[in-house]
């Protein structure tokens, strides 16, 4: 089963905290549960822009690091944040709301999801830092394996959906019904071979001397 991807949208003057944020996550992609993506993983001659769209596109859960940097970005609000929504409403991605900084957020798209860390109370407001990544680790690993069994479902499902389906002679094939009565030819998609013990009978009784 492949890891749900994840994709980190944050400012990038909240960098720093986003490294102290990663190293809490990282059982999970040791798990194989997920795989995170940044856009500092974006190699040297790729197209930046494309990178990012396509890794936003196919992301099973969508992390917004909130602050007053990422509100104010251009990039970040119009751009991923709305798309990240979108894909939210259509129900092809988890949008995670992460308050890493105080800031009212209380107007924008994604104010009506859970926000984490506990109480949506911000990062960098916690007398014990490591406390709060802990809190958001917690609470996201509820929801990647939760998607993790989901997909794990699905594909059960799909597997088991192929096993009793049809012949692919048959599908690819369609046929007209017959009009009843009389023999049905040998070549009709309806024929049933006759049971073994009716050809080893037929086998004895051609036999010169057999008894009847």
């Amino acid at each position: 089963m492949a890891p749900v991807e994840v994709f980190f949208s944050y400012s990038h003057r909240d960098e720093k905290l986003r490294d102290k944020l990663a190293p809490h996550l990282s059982m999970l992609p040791r798990e194989g549960v997920i795989s995170a993506w940044h856009d500092r993983k974006i190699g040297a001659g790729t197209e930046w822009a494309k990178a990012i769209d396509d890794n936003l596109n196919s992301a099973g859960i969508i992390l917004l690091l909130i602050s007053a940097d990422f509100l104010a970005s251009d990039y970040c609000y119009d751009l991923e944040m709305k798309r990240a929504m979108e894909r939210h409403e259509a129900g092809e991605a988890r949008v995670i709301p992460i308050i890493l900084k105080p800031v009212d957020w209380s107007s924008a798209p994604f104010s009506k999801l859970q926000a984490f860390p506990k109480d949506a109370k911000p990062v960098t407001t916690w007398s014990n830092r490591d406390g709060a990544f802990v809190d958001i680790a917690n609470g996201f690993r509820g929801a990647a394996e939760s998607m993790a069994a989901a997909a794990r479902d699905r594909q059960l499902a799909a597997s088991t959906a192929a096993e009793v389906s049809l012949p692919t002679a048959v599908l690819s094939h369609p046929f007209e019904l017959e009009e009843g009565g009389g023999q049905v030819p040998l070549d009709s998609p309806f024929y049933m071979e006759r049971p073994p013990i009716e050809k080893r009978c037929y086998e004895v009784i051609v036999k010169p001397g057999a008894l009847i």
